[in-house]
C-alpha cells in the first residue's frame, strides 16, 4: 500500500524594486525524493538587509552576503541528522546561526529581516528575526468558513515556544492541512499596502491566478519590490516499488512518480509551477518550464521542415547553410547551459559561496572581529571538503582560506615526524581514558587521578588506577562554568573552554578567571596541559593545525601547523610538552612544541 503524505509546491517571487528597499532574497530547500530524510520535510527562508546609509548601500560589502550565509547554514544543520525530529533540527538550526552571525545582528549600520519556518508533515515550525510575515489561506471546510490568518500574530491557531535568549529565540508552531496556502515575504511598505488585497486573492485565485495579480502589481508600480515564497500544499502518493531480480540481487524500481491526489474541494489538481515574468519556480516544483533554449534548437529545424518544393536549388543550399550554423551553434549552447554534471554544479555553488566568505572574513579582519573571522572561514573549509571533490579548484581555493587563517593565526609550520609506537608514558594514560570515554564531556588524567567534565561540574576520581570502579565526586566547589563547557585539560590548574572560546581557570575546586580567547573551537577539539609548560595546546582536529595559547591571559602565542591529509583522531601531551598526534591511517606523528631551528 502507497504511502501519502503532505508535500508543499512552491513559488519563489523575486520582484526587484529600487536599492533603498535593500537586499531580499528567498531560498527554498527539500529532501523529498530521499527515504531519510523526507520526515524533515522542507526548509524556507525569506531574508532582506538594508543598509541605514541608503547612499552606500550597493557599495557594503556585508549586505550582499547576509541572506546566503545564514540560508546556507540553515540547510546544512537542519538536514545534517535526519535521524532527529524535525522539532529538534529545526531548534538546533536556530541555534547554529545565532552562534554563528551573532555579529551581523549586532551591526547597528545594518538591519536585517529573516524568517525561517519548516513544513514537515501537517506540523509547520517558524521564527524570525526583524520583519517577516507569513499568510495562511485555508479553504472552506465542513462547518468552517474559508479564511486568511496571519500566522505570527493569532494565538488560536498557533503556540509559542522560546529556546534561548537571543535572534532567533522563538518558534511559532501549528498544524497545516493539505489545501492550504501560504504566502511568505518581507513586509515592506508596497507590500504591506496591499495586504488586504493578497489576503482576498490568497483564498480567492489558484496559483496562476494569484502570481500573475503580484506580478501586474510591477507594471502598473515600476519601483514594486516583493521577496516572498508562495507554498501550496497537497498530499502526495510515495512511489510504488517494483522487485526485481538481476545478477541474484534485489533491485527496486520506482514504477511511478509522486502523484498529487486530488483536492476534495476542487476534485482536480492545478500544477502550481506557472511561468510568469519575474517569477522563479523552485528547484523542486512539479511543473515544466518552457525551455527556450529546447526552442531555439527547433526553430531551425521547423525552418527545415517548412521549406517548400518549388524554392530553387540555390535559394535551398543557402538557406540550409544558415540552419547548419544556428544548429552548431545551438549545440554549443547544449554544452554551455543544459549538459552541466549535478557534481560541477555543486561546486560552482560552494566555491561562489566560499568567495564571498573570503571576503566578508577580510571586512570582519578590518572591524577586528577575529573569532568571526575564524567561524566564517572554517564553515566554507568545511563546506569545501564535504563536496568530497579533489582538484585544482578546490585547492586552489582551500589555499586562500588557509592563507587568512594563517596570517590571523600567526601559523608556522610544526614539522611534525614519525613515530614507530606510542611514547610508554602515554599508554597507561589512554588505557584510563578509553575505559571512561563516555563518562562525560571532555576526560584528562593527572598524577593518577581523572578530572571528568560535566555540563555542570567537573568530577574527580582519585587513584583511578586502583579503584577503577570507584564513583566520582564533586571536585568544583565555587564557581560556575562557562556556558557550553566542550574541552578540559589539568595541570595541577584545570582549564575548561567552551564553544565561544571562553577559556576558565580553575584551582582546588574555585574559579580563579574566564578569559575570551577568539579561537573558534568544537566538540570533537582536544585541550591540552602540562605543568612543565607556559603554554595550553587547543587541537583543531578539522584544521589540522595546534593554537598555543598563554596560560595566563588566554592569547595566542602561535599557531603550529602539521598539514596532515589525514584527520587527526586524538591527540596527547607527554612531561616535556611534546605532542603526540594520531591520524585517521593509523600512524603516530611527533611534534615538539619548545622553540627550536625548526621554527
Amino acid at each position: 500500500m502507497q504511502k501519502i503524505y503532505l508535500k508543499p509546491t512552491v513559488n519563489e517571487i523575486t520582484i526587484k524594486g529600487t536599492s533603498k528597499e535593500g537586499h531580499t532574497d528567498v531560498f527554498a530547500y527539500d529532501y523529498y525524493d530521499d527515504d531519510n530524510k523526507r520526515k524533515l520535510g522542507g526548509l524556507y527562508i525569506v531574508g532582506n538587509v538594508k543598509q541605514d546609509d541608503a547612499a552606500n548601500a550597493e557599495n557594503s560589502p556585508d549586505i550582499a552576503y547576509v541572506t546566503n550565509l545564514v540560508a546556507s547554514l540553515a540547510k546544512r544543520e537542519y538536514y545534517s541528522r535526519p535521524n532527529i525530529s524535525p522539532r529538534d533540527a529545526f531548534s538546533a538550526t536556530l541555534k547554529k546561526i545565532n552562534d554563528v552571525v551573532e555579529e551581523f545582528f549586532k551591526n547597528k549600520s545594518l538591519n536585517v529581516s529573516i524568517g525561517i519556518f519548516a513544513i514537515a508533515g501537517e506540523e509547520i515550525m517558524i521564527s524570525k528575526l526583524g520583519k517577516f510575515k507569513i499568510i495562511l489561506g485555508r479553504p472552506a471546510r465542513a462547518g468552517e468558513d474559508s479564511r486568511a490568518v496571519d500566522i505570527l500574530n493569532n494565538v488560536d491557531l498557533f503556540s509559542k515556544e522560546q529556546i534561548e535568549e537571543k535572534e532567533f529565540s522563538n518558534i511559532i508552531s501549528g498544524k497545516v492541512m493539505a489545501g492550504d496556502k501560504l504566502f511568505a515575504f518581507y513586509p515592506n511598505r508596497m507590500v504591506t499596502a496591499r495586504e488586504k488585497a493578497i489576503k482576498s486573492e490568497l483564498l480567492r485565485a489558484d496559483t496562476g491566478q494569484f502570481i500573475d495579480k503580484i506580478n501586474l502589481i510591477k507594471t502598473i508600480k515600476s519601483d514594486f519590490d516583493c521577496g516572498a515564497l508562495y507554498l501550496s500544499l497537497n498530499e502526495y502518493k510515495e512511489p510504488r516499488r517494483l522487485h526485481t531480480e538481476r545478477s541474484g540481487a534485489d533491485v527496486e524500481h520506482a514504477v511511478d512518480k509522486q502523484e498529487p491526489i486530488p483536492s476534495a474541494e476542487s476534485g482536480e489538481f492545478r500544477s502550481a509551477n506557472i511561468e510568469v515574468p519575474k517569477i522563479i519556480a523552485s528547484e523542486f516544483s512539479l511543473g515544466r518550464k518552457s525551455n527556450l533554449l529546447f526552442s531555439s534548437i527547433m526553430a531551425p529545424i521547423n525552418m527545415i521542415k517548412g521549406l517548400r518544393r518549388n524554392i530553387n536549388l540555390k535559394r535551398k543550399f543557402v538557406i540550409l547553410s544558415l540552419v547548419t550554423g544556428v544548429l552548431m551553434i545551438s549545440v554549443v549552447l547544449i554544452k554551455m547551459f543544459v549538459i552541466t554534471d549535478p557534481e560541477q554544479r555543486q561546486l560552482d555553488v560552494a566555491i561562489d559561496q566560499t568567495q564571498n566568505n573570503l571576503k566578508l572574513a577580510l571586512t570582519k579582519i578590518s572591524q577586528n572581529d577575529l573569532i568571526g573571522t575564524r567561524r566564517l572561514l572554517a564553515e566554507s573549509l568545511s563546506n569545501i571538503y564535504a563536496l568530497g571533490i579533489t582538484n585544482d579548484i578546490t585547492q586552489k581555493t582551500a589555499d586562500e582560506i588557509y592563507a587568512v587563517l594563517d596570517d590571523i593565526d600567526k601559523a608556522v609550520d610544526a614539522s611534525p615526524t614519525l613515530l614507530e609506537s606510542m611514547p610508554e608514558e602515554l599508554n597507561k594514560k589512554i588505557a584510563v581514558l578509553n575505559a571512561r570515554k563516555n563518562s562525560g564531556i571532555a576526560l584528562d588524567v593527572y598524577e593518577g587521578n581523572l578530572y571528568i567534565l560535566t555540563a555542570d561540574n567537573i568530577l574527580k576520581i582519585a587513584n583511578i588506577n586502583n579503584n577503577a570502579q570507584k564513583e566520582p565526586t564533586a571536585w568544583l566547589k565555587s564557581g560556575d562554568l562557562p556556558p557550553q563547557p566542550i574541552m578540559l585539560a589539568v595541570d595541577g590548574n584545570i582549564y575548561v573552554m567552551n564553544d565561544s572560546g571562553t577559556l576558565s581557570l580553575f584551582y582546588k575546586g574555585e574559579k580563579v578567571s574566564d578569559t575570551d580567547t577568539f579561537i573558534v573551537s568544537e566538540a570533537e577539539d582536544v585541550l591540552l596541559a602540562s605543568d612543565g609548560s607556559d603554554n595550553l595546546y587547543l587541537v583543531n582536529k578539522t584544521l589540522a593545525r595546534i593554537y598555543e595559547l598563554d596560560k595566563k591571559t588566554g592569547s595566542l602565542v602561535r599557531t603550529l601547523k602539521v598539514g596532515s591529509s589525514e584527520p587527526f583522531v586524538d591527540a596527547y601531551l607527554t612531561g616535556d610538552s611534546t605532542i603526540i598526534i594520531t591520524t585517521k591511517d593509523g600512524r603516530i606523528w611527533k611534534i615538539v612544541t619548545q622553540p627550536s631551528d625548526n621554527f
